[in-house]
């Protein structure tokens, strides 16, 4: 018998994310199971709301101003009080949070609402922003359980912010490999209508891509992505560049694209509902993040047979074995993604040597099922501790 009977999850944001989309498939697992489930949302309700709400689980949203200024943090402390009455409606047995906002949140609203046990899920490694730390060593006495995405970031979570490693539990990122049960290279999800979808983009027979799927933010480093496009261009006429996502820097990003000469080879193909179609058209998947915690893009792409090309930050060291299951560089290094992108776009042998490895990497250690397992027994010893079994 299950002893977990209500879990309230609480995230900064139900947009398109990697944080967010491991909390969907937490929430529609558990509701599977029979588990009463609710989602709050620090922010207006975004896209997995939706898909949140058709699964029957109820989304509640605070309604978070996400600006900067004093208008910002005076919103962001009014969460406080409205998280409260939330938690009190919902009355759970473990508050789940996920992203420092809301873990932050979460942690005081649970100790001030008597919630018998409160979990803080730490998703990257925030280099910019030192007061998060500090923040998160004054109140980690509140949390029952601090998870971390990878060890990478949980040995750098607990240096900065003084939390013991032996309070530190590390749950990787699964992928659904029902998306691309058959050969690499063959995702399900892309079907008959990958050749449509890649005339829509303008990707013709004979082209080659390099993609990447990612928010467009400083973050996930796609300026240096496109200086190395440059010189990639040129070095293949038919090379095109498919950029999957949206977020405030595509402006700017569609504007570096024309000065640098590159714009009609440069596809923006916007927010997608799902990555898989899109993999199903690269020859080399890129991400050049600045810093991560452990990509669910990355898996993908492995997952999907597309040989991956990442920099070397994070836990991405923990997923990509560098020239075994894809190739590793430095952040902020453009002539490090043109030679990694040359190379395997040169040695299709080696890269399909490559991408055979990678997805047993993900079939191994990275699958969905393993994630959720994971969590279904940590869910079981919270839950059973607090009925006293």
């Amino acid at each position: 018998m299950n002893a977990l009977k209500r879990i309230l999850f609480v995230i900064t944001s139900t947009q398109v994310g990697g944080a967010e989309k491991i909390l969907v498939e937490l929430a529609a697992h558990l509701h599977r199971q029979g588990v009463s489930v609710a989602v709050c949302s620090l922010k207006a309700k975004g896209p997995y709301s939706t898909v949140l709400e058709a699964l029957g689980i109820q989304v509640h949203s605070l309604n978070m101003n996400d600006t900067q200024a004093l208008r910002g943090i005076l919103s962001y402390l009014m969460c406080l009080p409205r998280l409260i009455r939330v938690i009190a409606k919902v009355k759970p047995q473990i508050v789940h949070a996920f992203l420092f906002r809301a873990n932050l949140l979460s942690r005081i609203a649970s100790r001030l609402c008597g919630v018998p046990a409160n979990i803080s899920s730490i998703r990257i490694i925030e280099n910019d922003r030192r007061f998060y730390f500090l923040l998160d060593r004054w109140t980690s006495f509140m949390v029952t359980q601090h998870l971390a995405v990878s060890e990478r970031v949980k040995e750098a979570t607990c240096q900065r912010s003084g939390i013991p490693l032996h309070r530190v539990k590390v749950i990787c990122n699964g992928v659904d490999l029902k998306h691309c049960p058959q050969a690499p290279g063959e995702c399900a999800d892309a079907g008959p209508t990958g050749a449509k979808l890649a005339a829509n983009l303008g990707i013709l027979p004979g082209d080659r891509v390099c993609g990447t799927v990612a928010r467009l933010r400083p973050q996930k480093g796609i300026s240096y992505l496109l200086q190395a496009f440059m010189l990639l261009a040129q070095r293949f006429p038919a090379l095109k560049l498919l950029i999957v996502g949206d977020g405030p820097e595509q402006s700017s990003l569609e504007s570096l694209a024309c000065q640098l000469g590159i714009r009609d080879r440069v596809v923006f193909a916007g927010l997608a509902a799902s990555p898989w179609p899109y993999l199903n058209l690269m020859d080399v998947f890129v991400l050049p993040s600045l810093y991560e915690g452990l990509p669910n893009a990355v898996l993908e792409a492995m997952a999907a047979g597309v040989p991956v090309v990442a920099t070397d930050v994070g836990g991405v060291a923990e997923i990509v074995e560098d020239q075994l299951t894809g190739l590793l560089i430095r952040p902020r290094d453009p002539e490090g993604i043109v030679n990694a992108v040359g190379f395997l776009l040169e040695q299709s042998k080696r890269a399909s040597e490559i991408c055979e490895a990678a997805r047993k990497v993900v079939e191994t250690k990275f699958s969905l099922q393993s994630m959720l397992r994971e969590y279904d027994q940590l869910y079981a010893a919270l839950a059973h501790s607090l009925a006293g079994e």
